[in-house]
């Protein structure tokens, strides 16, 4: 099979028939520099969901109908069976495609259809009755969908990028472990949690990154120096430590020493707003439809993206624009980013979330802002901002640290409602 493709501006809509059908061709027409940039972008992705397709491309005068139907009329004669994917292209496209198909239909086997990228179903556009089977439910990973867009995942080099979690009983009990502590005193758990950090960062030891060993006056002194909150309460401390999540402990006038329980425990406890981001992908990995099939199709949390797709070793030479989105989850070919806030948030964060979703989500990105507190107690001084997420089409799952487990899950359940 042969699919034809009107190049499209959502670059979405040029990959789904693709990955529906795994056909041994792909023909784009449009301009040609611009299909140019994109095919590699489109072949890797192929590739990697196990395709051999071939990709080409026609170049054509997108404003001249007559180059188009010239293009067009060129590959019917040229392939046994084509399948023309309409879920993009521009009105001009549209009239010469309805030329070309009025033309040849009596004499070449051709199908027209168009696909709804939310559902990933298929419409029959020829109105002959005759539907072909898709073959793979389309969808793309949380990867795929970043490099669709132009951009690539920064991998974690042991301080910075993307960290991958292995994600078993153990560490998800711990993360819902963790989560309760934080859910008893938000503002207990975030300065704790950011102390730790100085420790880590500043005492850990040469022999054991796990291992921290250092002078609480010099971290309090460090913590001023960075106008960082120190805060070291028993309480919390205790929980920790009869948890196993920090071991070997032992504390004097001014040292202190323990262990993380092991790297991933630390990654929660070294950064004050990890933990609402991992609570938010466990109940997401879990969730489930009525049919008890994953609800979503691929999910990843602190996810650190470069905004041109080009990575650099040198940390010194790059210029580049990156975020970090602290979740990202694929429904499909549906993007659902979320921006998960264990404190305060001012409306600036509603922009940066439109900003990047869109970026790399196009018209199909889902927005969500998961906070620890309601709004009317985490938004400094802004009485419009529950208006401001609605006009941006943003949801607001709101005060989770009052939630049990239970109706968090039921929440992340309907990002997609």
């Amino acid at each position: 099979m042969t699919i034809v493709e009107f190049f499209d501006q959502i670059p979405v809509h040029n990959i789904v028939s693709c990955l529906s059908f795994a056909p041994e061709k792909v023909i784009f027409l449009g301009e040609g520099k611009q299909i140019k940039k994109k095919l590699g972008i489109y072949e890797t992705i192929a590739r990697d969901h196990g395709m051999e397709t071939v990709f080409e491309y026609r170049s054509i005068n997108r404003n001249e109908l007559e180059s188009i139907v010239a293009a067009l009329s060129e590959i019917v004669g040229q392939e046994d069976q084509c399948c023309f994917d309409l879920t993009g292209g521009e009105d001009l496209a549209m009239v010469a495609m309805g030329i070309v198909y009025e033309k040849y239909r009596g004499e070449k086997s051709i199908q027209l259809h168009r696909f709804n990228i939310g559902t990933g179903s298929l419409t029959d556009c020829d109105k002959d009755g005759c539907i072909p089977p898709v073959p793979i439910k389309p969808q793309l990973s949380v990867r795929d969908c970043i490099a669709l867009y132009g951009g690539a995942i920064i991998p974690y080099d042991g301080i910075y990028g993307t960290y991958t979690w292995h994600m078993d009983e153990d560490i998800e009990q711990d993360i819902l472990s963790m989560w309760r502590m934080c859910q008893q005193n938000p503002g207990e758990w975030n300065p704790v949690v950011t102390t730790m950090t100085v420790l880590s960062e500043f005492y850990s030891t040469d022999e054991d990154p796990l291992c921290v060993f250092g002078s609480m006056y010099r971290v309090e002194e460090k913590m001023k120096e960075l106008r960082l909150p120190f805060c070291w309460t028993r309480p919390l401390i205790d929980k920790l430590r009869r948890l196993s999540l920090i071991q070997d402990y032992h504390e004097d006038d001014d040292t202190v020493a323990f262990r993380f329980k092991n790297e991933q425990v630390k990654m929660c406890l070294t950064k004050a707003g990890t933990i609402l981001e991992m609570v938010v992908y466990y109940h997401a990995v879990h969730a489930l439809n009525k049919d008890q099939t994953p609800r979503f199709t691929d999910a990843a949390p602190g996810v650190f993206v470069d905004w041109d797709g080009v990575l650099h070793d040198d940390i010194e030479t790059k210029q580049d624009t990156e975020n970090e989105i602290d979740v990202i989850l694929m429904k499909g070919l549906v993007p659902i980013f979320i921006s998960c806030k264990n404190g305060f948030v001012d409306e600036e964060e509603l922009y940066k979330l439109n900003t990047v979703a869109e970026r790399f989500g196009g018209p199909y990105a889902r927005k969500v802002l998961v906070m620890t507190y309601a709004a009317k107690q985490s938004v400094r001084s802004n009485h419009h901002f529950e208006q401001r997420a609605g006009d941006l089409r943003i949801q607001l799952i709101e005060n989770v640290g009052q939630m049990d487990e239970a109706e968090f899950a039921r929440e992340i359940r309907r990002v997609v409602c």
